[in-house]
């Protein structure tokens, strides 16, 4: 990912301005100081690296640019992560006090990651006989804030499983699709018909079951089983 540094000002400056950034946790800590907010914990130090952390706004220009590189691979899905990085030195100029911080965050969520999944059609509004589709594959339980997960269905539409966790116990589980939008029925150019619904939620043995049926744009009916495990 890339941010660039501004001078915020009527004119360019007529000489160089050094900049040098850096990672500013004490930025994270009053963030999070405030109990209703996400309680991001600080990035790992190995899930994240700067090309450099010291560059030049060239006299007559406004921008220079950095960059920061995520190691996805050491970071945990299910947790919530921030990166405040702050412009820390610009000799002669005056660094804002409200303008100055990035915060780079990913927001995690107790059900995140890789889970199999099956994906059972029937070509009819009731699930019953043989399905005419019974097919496996892997997908992922993505956050969209620290109670919701967004789940592909192998229909196309986007599951958003929502749920209340007390203290790490996950209760409460609510299922449906997106008005709008990617993930939504309209999107695939289905009618949904009825759900969907939840036929198992288990949280701690990470086992989900949706079903939902719709008419496709032909106006013929389908009904769908949707199966997770991690």
């Amino acid at each position: 990912m890339f941010f660039t540094v501004n001078i915020a000002s009527d004119y360019p400056p007529t000489k160089d301005v050094p900049v040098t950034v850096g990672v500013n946790d004490a930025a994270r800590t009053a963030y999070i100081s405030n109990p209703a907010k996400v309680q991001f914990k600080s990035f790992p130090t190995n899930a994240y690296t700067f090309s450099v952390t010291t560059g030049t706004i060239k006299s007559g220009h406004r921008l220079d640019t950095f960059w920061v590189v995520f190691n996805h691979a050491n970071l945990d899905p299910t947790q919530s992560y921030m990166l405040p990085i702050t412009i820390t030195a610009a000799t002669g100029v005056t660094i804002s006090g409200n303008m100055n911080t990035i915060y780079f965050h990913i927001i995690g969520n107790p059900l995140a990651g890789s889970y199999t999944s099956e994906w059972i059609r029937y070509n009819q509004s009731t699930a019953s006989g043989t399905p005419d589709y019974d097919e496996f594959d892997h997908t992922t339980f993505t956050p969209v804030s620290p109670t919701t997960v967004s789940i592909a269905s192998g229909t196309g539409v986007n599951y958003q499983l929502s749920f209340v966790n007390t203290n790490g116990v996950l209760s409460n589980f609510t299922v449906a699709f997106p008005d709008s939008g990617p993930g939504s029925a309209s999107d695939n150019g289905i009618t949904i018909t009825s759900g969907p619904t939840i036929i198992t939620a288990d949280p701690v043995n990470k086992v989900f079951q949706f079903n939902f049926t719709y008419n496709n744009s032909a106006g013929a009916a389908r009904n769908i089983t949707d199966k997770f495990n991690k």
